[in-house]
């Protein structure tokens, strides 16, 4: 029996360690730039005052930032040990939560909401 539960948590943790992304601090670093980049393009349709965008634009615009935000938190979860990787977990979670609160409020999910709006 203990054998079997050995067995059994050795390849939960090994499968669970094949869905982290294991990332060097330079791959990590880049790929969050690349994240914020696509945050940042999104402020000019979700935060200027006087934005132009219709309504199609800025829920594409929320999703692409909701999406970033949790394309973040995932590197840095499964990238802990690197510089700033905590930081950037706790403050994209904090992003992520409030965002879920919002939409949970109104009684969506952000899955719902933007189901088929993710770009890769």
């Amino acid at each position: 029996m203990k054998l079997k539960r050995s067995v059994f948590l050795f390849c939960s943790v090994m499968m669970s360690l094949a869905h982290a992304e294991v990332l060097t601090q330079t791959d990590y670093d880049q790929q969050i730039q690349h994240h914020m980049q696509i945050i940042q393009q999104t402020k000019a349709v979700l935060d200027e005052p006087n934005s132009k965008a219709d309504a199609n634009q800025q829920s594409q615009a929320f999703c692409d930032r909701l999406n970033a935000y949790e394309q973040i938190a995932k590197l840095s979860k499964d990238n802990a040990n690197l510089e700033m990787a905590s930081i950037m977990l706790m403050a994209s979670q904090s992003f992520l939560d409030k965002q879920k609160a919002r939409l949970g409020g109104s009684g969506m999910t952000a899955e719902v909401f933007c189901a088929g709006k993710i770009k890769q």
